[in-house]
């Protein structure tokens, strides 16, 4: 069966990529090029507050951060930092979808704001995942015991990401196809 690290591995992967393809359009739209496809970038902001916000931050938090905290404090301020991205994360996809609907029948201000909200969010929520993936992972990996680890590999075992297996033809391939054609 696939560890937590694995699982942590291709959800940080399917997030990077979801929010690559979210990033190639801040350009496009600074420049007045493209209007936001509002229905695929909702369905892909629903995705990113289902997946991320309600399954994926919780087990970081409850289960991974909690058990590299008992072993070390050696990640501590790394770990409030991003326990603290978690909370505002809603926050910022809320900002970020409500700037989302404003460039229905808006004008170019409108898109401005969702491009440089787009951005934003794209930036720090790429940046969170590197900080997980290159500080707290090799930290668990060296501190965490197998029995630390069996809590953690159940938990991630419990809800797998709903886009998993999909492929190309769902709501995250139709975004890549679009943001590679328009870069």
């Amino acid at each position: 069966p696939l560890t937590a690290l694995d699982i942590i591995d291709g959800e940080h992967r399917s997030l990077a990529a979801v929010l690559d393809a979210l990033g190639r359009y801040v350009e496009p739209l600074r420049q007045h090029r493209v209007r936001p496809d509002c229905d695929v970038f909702a369905t892909i902001l629903a995705y990113i507050e289902t997946f991320a916000d309600r399954f994926h931050h919780p087990k970081e938090d409850e289960f991974l951060f909690r058990a590299v905290r008992e072993r070390t404090r050696e990640a501590d301020p790394v770990l409030r930092r991003l326990q603290h991205e978690h909370a505002v994360g809603p926050a910022e996809l809320e900002a970020l979808k409500s700037a989302l609907l404003r460039t229905r029948g808006g004008g170019e201000r409108d898109l401005d704001e969702f491009a440089f909200r787009l951005e934003s969010y794209t930036r720090g929520q790429s940046e969170h995942l590197r900080v997980e993936d290159c500080l707290v992972v090799p930290l668990a990996r060296r501190y965490l015991t197998p029995r630390d680890w069996e809590p953690i590999d159940a938990a991630f075992r419990a809800h797998r990401d709903p886009f998993f297996g999909i492929g190309a033809n769902g709501p995250i391939g139709g975004l890549m196809r679009r943001a590679v054609a328009i870069a």
